[in-house]
Protein backbone atom coordinates (compact mmCIF):
# COMPACT_ATOMS: atom_id res chain seq x y z
CA UNK A 1 0.00 0.00 0.00
CA UNK A 2 1.66 3.15 -1.00
CA UNK A 3 0.97 6.61 -0.81
CA UNK A 4 -2.13 7.85 -3.07
CA UNK A 5 -1.48 10.01 -5.69
CA UNK A 6 -3.62 12.86 -4.10
CA UNK A 7 -1.45 13.42 -1.28
CA UNK A 8 1.85 12.62 -1.99
CA UNK A 9 4.46 14.75 -1.25
CA UNK A 10 7.37 14.98 -3.81
CA UNK A 11 10.57 15.39 -2.55
CA UNK A 12 13.39 17.87 -2.84
CA UNK A 13 15.15 17.26 -6.08
CA UNK A 14 18.43 18.34 -4.36
CA UNK A 15 17.67 15.85 -1.61
CA UNK A 16 17.35 12.57 -3.77
CA UNK A 17 14.42 10.29 -2.79
CA UNK A 18 12.90 11.00 1.08
CA UNK A 19 12.54 8.20 3.64
CA UNK A 20 9.23 8.19 2.52
CA UNK A 21 10.12 6.74 -1.68
CA UNK A 22 10.63 3.10 -2.31
CA UNK A 23 10.30 0.62 0.23
CA UNK A 24 9.26 3.07 3.07
CA UNK A 25 6.63 4.94 1.33
CA UNK A 26 4.39 1.43 2.03
CA UNK A 27 4.87 2.02 5.63
CA UNK A 28 3.51 6.16 5.12
CA UNK A 29 0.37 4.52 3.13
CA UNK A 30 -0.97 3.62 6.33
CA UNK A 31 -1.06 7.07 8.07
CA UNK A 32 -4.43 8.77 7.62
CA UNK A 33 -4.62 11.14 5.32
CA UNK A 34 -4.40 14.31 7.74
CA UNK A 35 -1.06 13.48 9.34
CA UNK A 36 0.48 11.89 6.32
CA UNK A 37 2.10 15.55 5.06
CA UNK A 38 3.34 16.24 8.74
CA UNK A 39 5.25 13.05 8.56
CA UNK A 40 6.69 13.57 5.18
CA UNK A 41 7.94 16.38 6.04
CA UNK A 42 9.86 15.54 9.35
CA UNK A 43 11.16 12.67 7.46
CA UNK A 44 12.24 14.59 4.86
CA UNK A 45 14.01 16.91 7.76
CA UNK A 46 15.30 14.34 9.30
CA UNK A 47 16.74 13.00 6.77
CA UNK A 48 18.66 16.40 5.60
CA UNK A 49 19.94 16.65 9.12
CA UNK A 50 21.39 13.14 8.75
CA UNK A 51 23.05 14.26 5.45
CA UNK A 52 24.30 17.53 6.53
CA UNK A 53 25.94 16.15 9.83
CA UNK A 54 27.48 13.24 8.06
CA UNK A 55 28.54 15.36 5.50
CA UNK A 56 29.87 18.29 7.87
CA UNK A 57 31.64 15.30 10.06
CA UNK A 58 33.19 13.13 7.45
CA UNK A 59 34.75 15.58 5.57
CA UNK A 60 35.46 18.78 7.95
CA UNK A 61 37.57 20.56 5.34
CA UNK A 62 36.19 22.15 2.75
CA UNK A 63 33.69 24.53 4.06
CA UNK A 64 34.95 26.65 6.16
CA UNK A 65 35.86 29.62 4.33
CA UNK A 66 31.96 29.63 3.55
CA UNK A 67 30.90 29.18 7.09
CA UNK A 68 32.89 32.43 8.16
CA UNK A 69 31.52 34.88 4.96
CA UNK A 70 28.01 33.35 5.77
CA UNK A 71 29.42 34.24 9.28
CA UNK A 72 30.43 37.52 8.77
CA UNK A 73 27.51 38.50 6.56
CA UNK A 74 25.10 37.45 8.70
CA UNK A 75 26.36 39.19 12.12
CA UNK A 76 26.60 42.17 9.59
CA UNK A 77 23.14 42.28 8.42
CA UNK A 78 21.42 40.95 11.83
CA UNK A 79 23.11 42.18 14.52
CA UNK A 80 21.19 45.19 14.79
CA UNK A 81 17.75 43.47 14.83
CA UNK A 82 18.29 40.63 17.16
CA UNK A 83 19.84 42.86 19.72
CA UNK A 84 17.14 45.22 20.36
CA UNK A 85 14.71 42.02 19.97
CA UNK A 86 16.89 40.38 22.40
CA UNK A 87 17.07 43.75 24.71
CA UNK A 88 12.74 44.35 24.04
CA UNK A 89 11.59 40.96 25.00
CA UNK A 90 13.81 40.40 27.96
CA UNK A 91 13.25 44.44 29.32
CA UNK A 92 9.55 44.05 29.03
CA UNK A 93 10.00 40.89 30.82
CA UNK A 94 11.71 42.69 33.90
CA UNK A 95 9.73 45.18 34.47
CA UNK A 96 6.46 43.37 34.32
CA UNK A 97 7.89 40.40 36.63
CA UNK A 98 9.18 42.77 39.17
CA UNK A 99 6.36 44.85 39.86
CA UNK A 100 4.72 41.28 40.11
CA UNK A 101 7.55 40.34 42.78
CA UNK A 102 6.82 43.82 44.37
CA UNK A 103 3.07 43.64 44.76
CA UNK A 104 4.04 40.32 46.47
CA UNK A 105 6.46 41.66 48.85
CA UNK A 106 9.14 39.64 47.76
CA UNK A 107 11.44 41.76 45.61
CA UNK A 108 14.62 39.64 47.62
CA UNK A 109 13.15 36.58 45.05
CA UNK A 110 12.84 38.18 42.39
CA UNK A 111 16.57 38.53 41.27
CA UNK A 112 17.14 34.53 42.11
CA UNK A 113 13.79 33.17 40.62
CA UNK A 114 13.34 34.78 37.15
CA UNK A 115 17.25 34.67 36.10
CA UNK A 116 17.48 31.09 37.05
CA UNK A 117 14.03 30.54 34.42
CA UNK A 118 15.15 32.95 32.63
CA UNK A 119 18.22 31.60 31.46
CA UNK A 120 17.03 27.69 31.06
CA UNK A 121 13.69 29.01 29.17
CA UNK A 122 12.93 32.16 28.11
CA UNK A 123 16.11 33.44 26.89
CA UNK A 124 17.03 30.07 25.10
CA UNK A 125 13.31 30.72 23.42
CA UNK A 126 13.50 34.80 22.76
CA UNK A 127 17.14 33.64 21.30
CA UNK A 128 15.08 31.14 18.92
CA UNK A 129 12.48 33.59 17.94
CA UNK A 130 14.86 36.20 15.96
CA UNK A 131 16.68 33.35 14.85
CA UNK A 132 14.11 32.02 13.10
CA UNK A 133 11.74 35.02 12.14
CA UNK A 134 15.58 36.90 11.21
CA UNK A 135 18.42 34.68 10.50
CA UNK A 136 16.12 31.89 9.55
CA UNK A 137 14.18 33.74 7.05
CA UNK A 138 16.62 34.84 5.07
CA UNK A 139 18.29 31.58 4.87
CA UNK A 140 15.12 30.30 3.53
CA UNK A 141 14.74 33.24 0.93
CA UNK A 142 18.49 32.71 -0.32
CA UNK A 143 18.16 28.85 -0.69
CA UNK A 144 14.53 29.43 -2.23
CA UNK A 145 15.31 31.85 -4.49
CA UNK A 146 18.18 29.49 -5.44
CA UNK A 147 15.71 26.44 -6.05
CA UNK A 148 12.86 28.36 -7.43
CA UNK A 149 15.94 29.74 -10.14
CA UNK A 150 17.34 25.81 -10.83
CA UNK A 151 20.43 26.52 -10.10
CA UNK A 152 20.05 23.79 -7.95
CA UNK A 153 19.30 21.66 -10.97
CA UNK A 154 22.43 23.18 -12.69
CA UNK A 155 24.59 22.38 -9.54
CA UNK A 156 23.57 18.69 -9.97
CA UNK A 157 24.15 18.63 -13.59
CA UNK A 158 27.89 19.60 -13.08
CA UNK A 159 28.41 17.55 -10.15
CA UNK A 160 28.05 19.41 -6.99
CA UNK A 161 25.90 18.61 -4.32
CA UNK A 162 23.61 21.19 -2.95
CA UNK A 163 23.48 19.68 0.12
CA UNK A 164 27.58 19.84 0.97
CA UNK A 165 27.88 23.35 -1.04
CA UNK A 166 24.67 25.31 0.07
CA UNK A 167 23.45 23.48 3.04
CA UNK A 168 26.38 22.26 5.33
CA UNK A 169 28.04 25.88 5.53
CA UNK A 170 25.10 27.51 6.47
CA UNK A 171 23.74 24.93 8.97
CA UNK A 172 26.95 25.52 10.77
CA UNK A 173 27.23 29.09 10.43
CA UNK A 174 23.90 29.68 11.80
CA UNK A 175 24.49 26.89 14.77
CA UNK A 176 27.71 29.05 15.61
CA UNK A 177 25.65 32.25 15.68
CA UNK A 178 23.12 30.60 18.20
CA UNK A 179 26.12 29.61 20.21
CA UNK A 180 27.75 33.22 20.14
CA UNK A 181 24.34 34.79 20.97
CA UNK A 182 23.82 32.32 23.97
CA UNK A 183 26.46 34.14 26.49
CA UNK A 184 25.72 37.68 25.57
CA UNK A 185 22.34 37.28 25.83
CA UNK A 186 22.75 35.59 29.61
CA UNK A 187 24.73 38.99 30.32
CA UNK A 188 21.77 40.83 28.38
CA UNK A 189 19.42 38.74 31.18
CA UNK A 190 21.18 40.08 34.26
CA UNK A 191 21.57 43.61 33.19
CA UNK A 192 17.82 44.12 32.31
CA UNK A 193 16.50 42.49 35.37
CA UNK A 194 18.97 44.29 37.30
CA UNK A 195 17.45 47.95 35.43
CA UNK A 196 13.70 46.63 36.25
CA UNK A 197 14.52 45.59 39.96
CA UNK A 198 17.10 48.96 40.70
CA UNK A 199 14.49 51.77 39.04
CA UNK A 200 11.13 49.51 40.03
CA UNK A 201 11.23 47.81 43.07
CA UNK A 202 14.83 50.12 44.62
CA UNK A 203 16.94 46.89 44.87
CA UNK A 204 20.90 48.03 44.49
CA UNK A 205 22.81 46.45 42.16
CA UNK A 206 24.95 44.80 44.02
CA UNK A 207 22.46 42.90 46.27
CA UNK A 208 21.13 42.09 43.11
CA UNK A 209 24.21 40.57 41.44
CA UNK A 210 25.21 38.77 44.49
CA UNK A 211 21.48 37.01 44.85
CA UNK A 212 21.63 35.80 41.15
CA UNK A 213 25.54 35.12 40.93
CA UNK A 214 24.59 32.89 44.20
CA UNK A 215 22.25 30.54 41.72
CA UNK A 216 24.02 30.15 38.88
CA UNK A 217 25.85 26.64 38.32
CA UNK A 218 28.72 26.26 35.80
CA UNK A 219 26.52 23.27 34.60
CA UNK A 220 24.21 25.94 33.72
CA UNK A 221 26.60 27.66 31.38
CA UNK A 222 27.09 24.68 29.61
CA UNK A 223 23.40 23.20 29.20
CA UNK A 224 22.44 27.09 28.40
CA UNK A 225 25.49 26.75 25.36
CA UNK A 226 24.24 23.20 24.34
CA UNK A 227 20.93 24.20 24.00
CA UNK A 228 21.64 26.78 21.67
CA UNK A 229 23.63 24.67 19.46
CA UNK A 230 20.79 22.19 19.40
CA UNK A 231 18.37 25.00 18.53
CA UNK A 232 20.66 26.50 15.91
CA UNK A 233 21.02 22.78 14.27
CA UNK A 234 16.96 22.50 14.21
CA UNK A 235 16.38 25.90 13.06
CA UNK A 236 18.91 25.69 10.08
CA UNK A 237 18.01 22.19 9.00
CA UNK A 238 14.33 23.58 8.98
CA UNK A 239 15.17 26.60 7.25
CA UNK A 240 17.63 24.69 4.33
CA UNK A 241 14.84 21.78 4.08
CA UNK A 242 12.05 24.34 2.79
CA UNK A 243 14.36 26.45 0.88
CA UNK A 244 15.05 23.51 -1.44
CA UNK A 245 11.40 22.33 -1.23
CA UNK A 246 10.30 25.85 -2.37
CA UNK A 247 8.25 25.70 -5.83
CA UNK A 248 5.46 27.91 -7.16
CA UNK A 249 8.00 30.93 -8.23
CA UNK A 250 7.53 34.22 -5.73
CA UNK A 251 4.87 33.22 -4.26
CA UNK A 252 5.88 29.54 -3.36
CA UNK A 253 9.13 30.80 -1.81
CA UNK A 254 7.30 33.41 0.23
CA UNK A 255 4.57 30.59 1.43
CA UNK A 256 8.10 28.53 2.23
CA UNK A 257 9.51 31.12 4.33
CA UNK A 258 6.41 31.50 6.27
CA UNK A 259 6.12 27.85 6.77
CA UNK A 260 10.03 27.68 7.51
CA UNK A 261 9.55 30.02 10.36
CA UNK A 262 6.36 28.38 12.06
CA UNK A 263 7.77 25.01 11.78
CA UNK A 264 11.07 26.13 13.27
CA UNK A 265 9.02 27.74 16.38
CA UNK A 266 6.92 24.76 16.49
CA UNK A 267 10.06 22.68 16.35
CA UNK A 268 11.63 24.37 19.03
CA UNK A 269 9.26 23.97 21.38
CA UNK A 270 8.99 20.50 21.38
CA UNK A 271 12.90 20.68 21.78
CA UNK A 272 12.50 22.75 24.83
CA UNK A 273 10.06 20.52 26.74
CA UNK A 274 12.40 17.69 25.68
CA UNK A 275 15.65 19.03 27.05
CA UNK A 276 14.18 20.71 29.99
CA UNK A 277 12.93 17.92 31.06
CA UNK A 278 15.74 15.47 30.75
CA UNK A 279 18.18 18.22 31.68
CA UNK A 280 15.93 18.99 35.13
CA UNK A 281 15.53 14.93 35.35
CA UNK A 282 19.28 14.42 35.23
CA UNK A 283 20.24 17.26 37.66
CA UNK A 284 17.24 17.85 39.69
CA UNK A 285 18.71 20.44 42.64
CA UNK A 286 19.29 22.52 39.82
CA UNK A 287 15.61 23.57 40.14
CA UNK A 288 15.74 24.63 43.71
CA UNK A 289 16.43 28.15 45.15
CA UNK A 290 19.53 28.80 47.83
Amino acid sequence: MGIAPDDRVAPSPALGLGPYDGRASRAIGYVPGVARRPVVEAGGMGQLFAKIVWSAVRHPRGYWSEVFEHLHVTIKRTWLPVSASVFGFLMALSVLAVQFFAMAGAQHLFGPTLFMYSTRTFTVWVNSVVMAGVIGAALTSDVGARKVREELDAMRVMGIDPVRDIAVPRVVALTLIAILLSVPSLLVTAFTMQIGASYVAGIPAADFYQSIFTQVYPIDIVAVVLNSLLVGLLVGTVCCYKGFAATGGAIGLGRAVNQAVVVSLLGVFVLQLTYQALYLGLFPHLGELK
